[in-house]
């Protein structure tokens, strides 16, 4: 078995500790959800982390929704209304653009329709990825006017 290696070793050579990037072409497009810039502080009155979402009983809802989220593309899920993009930072009652991320350019967005008609999280979208920066229990983040009352 060794000769054989060493009579071939001359027409096969491979580069040591190198390997090419093997890039999956099936679910490239696919949602991607990073928590890479997640901020549990805010908003300033009520921080909201995932703690607080596991009390109050949002968390496993929220969780269990993210794997029919990543099975859609960014167009996807914008068509189905799940996610709201905005553009720049968007008025937001007691939140503030964390520092790490202020002078990005950044394509802010929400992620609705998770557990009710007031929980959103809000962050940012840089092509197929979503990063999770707040959790809004009560949608603070870019509330609307209240219409008809």
């Amino acid at each position: 078995m060794a000769s054989k290696r060493l009579r071939h070793s001359d027409t096969f050579k491979r580069k040591s500790s190198y390997r090419e990037e093997r890039i999956p072409t099936i679910d490239k497009d696919k949602i991607v959800i990073s928590f890479k810039d997640f901020d549990g502080t805010q908003p300033r009155k009520q921080p909201q982390g995932f703690q607080d979402w596991e009390k109050e009983g949002i968390l496993v809802e929220f969780l269990d929704r993210l794997p029919n989220l990543c099975e859609m593309t960014m167009q996807e899920a914008k068509n189905k209304e799940m996610i709201t993009e905005y553009g720049e930072f968007p008025y937001a009652e007691g939140y503030k653009i964390p520092n790490k991320l202020k002078d990005k350019e950044l394509r802010w967005a929400v992620l609705k329709k998770l557990t009710g008609q007031k929980v959103r999280v809000a962050g940012h979208i840089i092509d197929n990825v979503f990063s999770i920066v707040f959790l809004d229990k009560n949608h603070k983040f870019w509330p609307v006017e209240k219409k008809h009352t």
